[in-house]
């Protein structure tokens, strides 16, 4: 009796060869890998994740800014780390040290998250090539699709889908030499986080 080890799928033959990281807008479930610590050369202060989606691809660099360059409160990206909190299902953040150059929030890694993630073309300040980077733009329920915000209206999962069918993405080349991490942040036209006021509670 033979063992049958595989069995042909379309959709995996397809992707063979493609790029083993995240390239594209659009809404992922994710397992954080990594949530991270960092500060910007202007002093501002960020929580950076990493991870990988459920078909394998990473992704990296998924900054959140907390503080501004001034040391004041980021409160748009205060609310963004709630959400992604609350979609993970993790009630506080520690700052604990991995090594002597990088602190680390652990609470946050192997959770598994949804995140609609908008691409930005921009240009490297070093040689002028074109590079690109993600911006999260709203989290959500892995295993539901749905929002906070649909959770606490008891809502079905609809905010998602919206988002991402109009979702495009953002081109900032040659722009980006004369903004930083912080700016670019800013810039968002996204608003989505600011239903989320300091009193809810998902748990």
């Amino acid at each position: 009796m033979n063992n049958v080890m595989f069995v042909y799928n379309k959709e995996l033959a397809l992707s063979a060869g493609q790029s083993g990281f995240i390239t594209e807008s659009g809404a992922y479930i994710i397992t954080i890998n990594e949530a991270k610590f960092t500060r910007g050369k202007e002093g501002a202060h960020f929580i950076e994740i990493s991870g990988e989606s459920d078909d394998g691809r990473k992704v990296n660099y998924l900054n959140v800014c907390c503080k501004k360059n001034d040391g004041t409160d980021n409160q748009y990206g205060i609310n963004m780390i709630n959400a992604i909190m609350g979609c993970a299902g993790v009630k506080q953040l520690t700052q604990v040290t991995k090594d002597a150059n990088t602190c680390i929030a652990p609470e946050l890694a192997g959770k598994i998250i949804g995140l609609v993630l908008q691409k930005t073309l921009r240009t490297k300040r070093t040689d002028g090539s074109d590079t690109f980077s993600f911006d999260i733009r709203i989290p959500f329920v892995a295993k539901t699709g749905q929002t906070l915000q649909e959770i606490e209206e008891s809502k079905v999962a609809e905010a998602v889908n919206k988002i991402v069918s109009t979702l495009k993405d953002k081109d900032e080349r040659n722009k980006s030499a004369q903004h930083n991490s912080y700016n670019n942040y800013q810039n968002q036209n996204n608003h989505q986080y600011e239903q989320y006021d300091d009193n809810f509670s998902p748990f």
